[in-house]
């Protein structure tokens, strides 16, 4: 029997936490990945879901080679875990909505996460634009951070329906 990876732990409990408020009716989950890439070794578990049909949320679950291997081999004064993000889609009118929206996410999150917008629209649609906001947190989450995963995807819901006014 082997012992569960820092990542397999993390995944375990965020998807746990999703599929409840799925089956509470809180939120519909739309979309999810398990990957492993076998060229880089890494892994990535991603959920997209949506608590109202005008914003899609995804949570990512990331860990690669160097984390994996410095948990495996005990690498003295590694930090080995994980990476999480996230990411909302919304559609916008102008791109003088992105102030409102950096705004409004800073009031929920704080300044702890980097927040970074894309406009986007599809050629001869102009008229129909798209804001692809990424949260990155810019470290690593270990098991010592699970119980902060519920309160991470009530922030993620709270800021899909404040997105979503």
């Amino acid at each position: 029997m082997f012992d569960p990876t820092i990542y397999e732990n993390v995944k375990v409990v965020l998807e746990g936490e999703l599929y409840d408020r799925d089956l509470e009716g809180e939120i519909s989950i739309i979309n999810r990945k398990d990957l492993v890439d076998l060229a880089s070794l890494s892994r990535m578990y991603e959920v997209q879901f949506n608590e109202n049909p005008q914003v899609r949320v995804t949570i990512g679950l990331f860990a690669d080679l160097a984390n994996f291997s410095a948990e495996q081999l005990q690498i003295e004064n590694s930090n080995p875990g994980c990476e999480i993000n996230i990411s909302f889609d919304v559609l916008i009118s102008d791109t003088e909505e992105c102030a409102k929206i950096e705004e409004d996410i800073r009031s929920i999150w704080g300044y702890r996460p980097s927040i970074q917008q894309k406009v986007s629209f599809v050629y001869n649609q102009e008229e129909e634009l798209t804001s692809h906001i990424q949260l990155e947190f810019n470290r690593r989450i270990n098991e010592d951070q699970i119980s902060d995963l519920s309160e991470l995807i009530e922030y993620a819901v709270q800021t899909s329906q404040l997105l979503d006014e």
